[in-house]
């Protein structure tokens, strides 16, 4: 009885002995290459300008237009700008100029 006990005692030691070893190489291992890829910081997309009828300007990154409405979401407060506002041509261009796609939706296209 008492071989079978250290045998056994045995076992498990050179069990844990294994799995000790497999974490250590585990935890050594470079991580693949698409983790290396993902945590590569995207560099942020062009701001869009907003030239109004004034001919005043102002940049904005997160937007939607929603009807004869333009909601700015960039930055604490979200803005509330009537299409009105805006010089759409002007603006147009601008962002044209840029390499950014500025389209307001017609009638009926995009709701």
């Amino acid at each position: 009885m008492q071989v079978a006990q250290e045998m056994t005692a045995q076992s498990l030691e050179e069990q844990r002995m294994r799995r000790q070893e497999d974490q250590d190489l585990y935890a050594r291992s470079d991580p693949p290459p698409q983790t290396r890829e993902a945590q590569t910081p995207e560099a942020p997309a062009p701001a869009t300008v907003l030239v109004f009828r004034d001919q005043h300007k102002v940049e904005v990154q997160n937007y939607a237009i929603v009807g004869q409405t333009l909601w700015n979401f960039t930055g604490q407060r979200t803005q509330k700008i009537p299409l009105a506002e805006l010089d759409l041509t002007a603006t147009a261009k601008a962002n044209d100029e840029r390499g950014v796609d500025f389209r307001v939706p017609g009638a009926g296209e995009g709701q």
